[in-house]
């Protein structure tokens, strides 16, 4: 094992520095701490990547004689304060690299350290192995907390490229049956009730190829941090989780590399910027609208029905039909399909680009330029004609002129500004800007030409119009204050200026919704993690936050406490409040899929949406072996829901009218048992949950099952690595079929005028299941140099037993009795992917 420490040069802060006005009160405090601090001495320092020089965000220190330990920030930077003059041995450990374990001297004007750790050797079996070794992920450190490392995950089964909210799925309490949405439904939450933030902006949609896989690049990213309840005072805004994700700021030397699977195709580059600086762009895009491989075929048909027909079109984001709460045709509105109707081949292609520049101006002060865009483009455009006969003879043409086309994406950019203003004090000042949006204009023209005439004899036109926009800009301020050995304060403000746009106009004459908010929110918090002695730490903190469009003021405390109470046995325990003022409604249309949108919290249409958050748990770990147990209660306020299929008595169709209020719950117990280091790795991982709905107008006001309600859940990882080149992993996932509402029966009621009205009796709202669902992939991975390259050759198997799940059930009720048809998710379907690295 290799250690790297270098000192480097001490600077000293001129206490009449100011910046912009923000900090010079910190530094003030910080002068005038108490005298005992004078008589002991700080070792502070950075952990970086030996082979690029990137900084290692979280990295973990610890001091073996005093049990005292420490995580570096998000720019590799650490703080040990309050040690007597000495000498200590220091334990650094990163997931994915190997600890290193160095001896220091702290003294009163000790020198800044930096540590390199060396990455994770390929041939496991030749090292020597130690509990803070960990592969792929760490569940132990915080409560609730997971630590993913991405260049781990590149060797698990995957339909295209390596994604990282796919790999999270496979966590506990974290729904791992979503084919049809990359999307994270984390302990009963909703994937738009998860905070995602790379490197600091939001991103409010992660699907790229109707919601198949994640929006985000492997290639672009550093470290990724999950936070499944109870997380700290830092972030807010959000009812469920967040995923923090940190970008790669690019090597200290030139290279290089570039992929390509059934998919799509990716490149990296990565360059020094001067002796200071980084740069790193990458970009992936699909080449699906050129060459349709049988890996796409099989997704496309899986979204639309393998017939392709022109009412199974997908619905973009948020959507997947109507998933699997039921699709119903027939009396609601579905289309014919003729003998000559037209299928469709849809012209559709994704793409992302990252960039990351990173300077290092002086020996204390950190600037980083982040940006992303990504977007999906689906063209579903089509004509055709049909010829009508009546009898033997011609009856003319039916033509239809479809124009069918939707596009959605993300676009974002942050500055970020970091300086280290002693040993003790650092600060983070950041801007972001980030912006979502999705557009469907689907227009049709219907005319019959006789079989003499040139001219219409029929005509009929049609369309919809659905936008929805939703920017933010931010500004924020966060600060980490290591007042002393037992006390670290972390504090800070935020403040957000939003705005969202949303329209949804039929035929250009009915507008059902109209949508024009623009909110203004500012937060600020204050933590204070206390560890009165070596293994006990109690975080406690408060973030208070007011909103302009409810114009409240909203109080959210937190608190954590975990306790070593042996050298292999933790405690944990959370507690915490949490308000989300911008929420993706749920949108339930039977007849065209569910489209969700992007609203702003009013405290009218759409409530404040609130939560509060009950966790405990413990986890042993012996040598290479972890169990870990969570149990969790939220409690849930100001659920939204819209719908057209129902209104209330003697109510006007007004937008009001169309949403619906919600309480609701979740509880579960999560277990885990990893193998966390060694030539044979992976986890199982059973969550045992609930997730209940109540909404007055719906279901009598009783309680439902929320859709992604899945009592049961079972998952495996494996991965085993056979010498220096080859790597084999397989994962399994069983759950409970998910609920959905079925119709019971279907009549009709002769009208004053004549008429008749078609109606549909429902029965209890969710309150059927579909079957079990459970599904085996596997890789394997084969590595060679080529050259002066590196070559990672890929096969993936994707359903390998070739499984039959269904993903919801469609009813045509035009038949009597009523036609069930199961719409199923993908069966065996298989992945080549190469990737060479320069």
């Amino acid at each position: 094992m290799r250690k790297f420490l270098k000192p480097r040069s001490n600077g000293t802060i001129n206490g009449r520095v100011i910046w912009p006005a923000l900090v010079p009160a910190l530094y003030c405090l910080l002068q005038s701490a108490p005298s005992t601090a004078q008589q002991t001495a700080t070792v502070s320092g950075r952990v970086l990547d030996a082979e690029t020089g990137e900084a290692l965000p979280y990295a973990n220190v610890y001091v073996l004689e005093t049990g005292q330990g420490s995580a570096a920030n998000v720019d590799g930077y650490f703080a040990l304060v309050g040690l007597a003059a000495g000498e200590y041995t220091l334990r650094v450990s990163f997931l994915g690299f190997q600890p290193a374990q160095i001896k220091v001297r702290a003294q009163t004007f000790a020198a800044p350290l930096e540590v390199r750790l060396a990455r994770e050797a390929a041939g496991l079996e030749e090292v020597l192995v130690t509990a803070e070794q960990y592969r792929m992920i760490k569940t132990s450190e915080g409560v609730s907390q997971v630590v993913l490392a991405p260049r781990d995950m590149a060797i698990l089964p995957s339909v295209g490229d390596t994604d990282v909210f796919r790999s999270l799925q496979l966590l506990p309490g974290i729904s791992g049956t979503n084919e049809g949405s990359s999307g994270l439904y984390v302990r009963g939450g909703t994937p738009d009730q998860n905070l995602v933030l790379l490197d600091g902006m939001t991103v409010y949609h992660v699907d790229h190829l109707f919601g198949f896989f994640s929006a985000f690049n492997s290639d672009a990213i550093k470290d990724v941090r999950l936070y499944k309840g109870g997380y700290p005072a830092a972030y807010g805004g959000r009812a469920s989780s967040v995923v923090d994700l940190t970008g790669r700021t690019g090597r200290n030397h030139l290279g290089a590399g570039v992929g390509m699977n059934l998919l799509s195709a990716s490149a990296v580059l990565e360059a020094p910027l001067g002796r200071r600086g980084s740069i790193l762009v990458t970009g992936r895009r699909s080449y699906t609208d050129v060459l349709r491989t049988g890996t796409y075929n099989s997704i496309y048909d899986m979204l639309t029905g393998a017939d392709g027909g022109a009412n199974q079109g997908p619905q973009g984001p948020g959507s997947g039909l109507a998933g699997p709460g039921g699709r119903q045709r027939g009396a609601l509105g579905a289309g014919f399909r003729g003998p000559g109707q037209a299928t469709v081949q849809p012209d559709f292609y994704f793409y992302d680009v990252n960039a990351k520049a990173h300077f290092r101006p002086t020996s204390k002060d950190v600037v980083a330029l982040s940006y992303y865009a990504g977007q999906d483009n689906l063209d579903e455009s089509r004509y055709s004609a049909t010829e009508i006969t009546q009898g033997n003879q011609a009856g003319g043409t039916l033509a239809n002129d479809l124009y069918d086309v939707t596009d959605w994406g993300n676009l974002g950019a942050s500055a970020k500004w970091s300086r280290q203003w002693s040993a003790r004090l650092y600060s983070n000042a950041l801007v972001a800007y980030s912006r979502y949006y999705s557009e469907n204009t689907r227009a049709s023209l219907v005319e019959r030409f006789a079989a003499s005439a040139d001219t219409a004899i029929f005509s009929r036109q049609g369309g919809n119009i659905e936008k929805n926009r939703l920017g933010d800009f931010t500004v924020r301020l966060d600060n980490e204050w290591h007042l002393s050995r037992a006390h670290k304060i972390d504090f800070g403000y935020a403040a957000t200026a939003s705005d969202v746009r949303y329209e949804n106009v039929r035929n250009d004459t009915l507008t059902i919704l109209n949508e024009d908010q623009s909110g203004r929110h500012v937060a600020a918090y204050l933590q204070d993690t206390w560890k009165p002695f070596p293994g006990l730490s109690l975080t406690a903190g408060v973030r208070t936050a007011w909103d302009n469009l409810t114009a409240d003021l909203y109080l959210e405390p937190r608190i954590a406490i975990s306790y070593d109470a042996t050298e292999m046995l933790r405690l944990k325990g959370a507690y915490g409040r949490y308000n989300q003022f911008a929420a993706r409604v749920v949108n339930e249309n039977v007849t065209e899929g569910a489209r969700d949108f992007w609203l702003l919290a009013d405290g009218k249409t759409v409530g404040v949406q609130q939560a509060t958050h009950y966790v405990i748990g413990g986890s042993l770990e012996a040598r290479s072996w972890l169990f870990d147990v969570e149990a969790y209660y939220k409690a849930l306020r100001g659920l939204s829901e819209f719908s057209l299929r129902f209104t209330r008595a003697g109510a006007d169709f007004e937008a009001d009218n169309l949403f619906f209020d919600g309480d609701g719950t979740a509880r579960g117990l999560e277990m885990l048992l990893q193998r966390t280091s060694g030539r044979y790795t992976g986890w199982i991982s059973y969550t045992l949950a609930r997730v209940e709905h109540t909404f007055q107008g719906l279901n009598g006001g009783e309680p439902f099952p929320a859709l992604h309600d899945q009592p049961h859940e079972l998952k495996t990882v494996g991965s085993v690595r056979l010498g220096s080149r080859w790597d084999v992993s397989a994962t399994w996932a069983f759950a409970t079929g998910k609920p959905y509402t079925a119709p019971e029966s279907q009549y009709t009621i002769a009208l004053l005028d004549g008429a008749e009205q078609s109606y549909i009796h429902v029965g209890e709202k969710n309150g059927e299941r579909l079957p079990a669902y459970h599904r085996l992939d596997a890789a394997i991975h084969y590595r060679f140099p080529w050259g002066s390259a590196n070559v990672d050759a890929g096969f993936s198997l994707f359903n390998v037993y070739n499984r039959i799940n269904v993903w919801y059930k469609e009813f045509d009720l035009s038949e009597s009795p009523f036609v069930t048809t199961d719409v199923t998710f993908l069966g065996a379907t298989p992945n080549l992917s190469l990737r060479v690295n320069f």
